[in-house]
């Protein structure tokens, strides 16, 4: 994780069965972000993944299936409400939303909302079966920095 020259690398941990999750990542792509966002389904999240993202592969399933994960260069987690935001600090016009989040009360009234929404997903938007269909899932290449040099 780190940075693609002067950009920011933001790994986005998502629901690929998830029509609900499925759609947000679509509108994000479509954003216009400061940071390169990679988006990973957790259902790609195989022995590979554990080497590759070691923080997010050691937490349990259930954990990661509860919310969206967002890590950052720096290797630290954010989680929900807070992963939004955090993607939303990169994003012209959202950014200057961001400072909102730290008002008294809006984290807890965010996260809230949050589980509300998550816990719900699936009855209120459905399940995509084909979230891995034609490669979906494939973790998306890195940059490894080569032996040596």
């Amino acid at each position: 994780m780190g940075t693609t020259g002067d950009r920011e690398t933001l790994h986005i941990f998502y629901d690929g069965s998830c029509r609900l999750c499925l759609a947000s990542v679509k509108r994000l792509k479509e954003l216009r972000s400061s940071a390169e966002l990679l988006f990973i389904p957790l259902q790609s999240l195989d022995g590979d993944a554990a080497r590759l993202y070691p923080a997010v592969a050691a937490l349990p399933k259930e954990t990661l299936a509860a919310k969206m994960h967002v890590a950052d260069g720096e290797g630290r987690l954010y989680a929900g409400a807070d992963g939004i935001v955090r993607i939303l600090r990169t994003v012209p016009g959202f950014r200057l939303l961001a400072p909102l989040y730290r008002l008294p009360g809006m984290k807890r009234a965010m996260d809230a909302l949050y589980r509300y929404i998550a816990n719900r997903r699936y009855e209120w938007f459905g399940e995509a079966d084909e979230s891995c269909e034609s490669g979906a899932c494939a973790l998306p290449v890195r940059n490894e920095p080569k032996e040596g040099g």
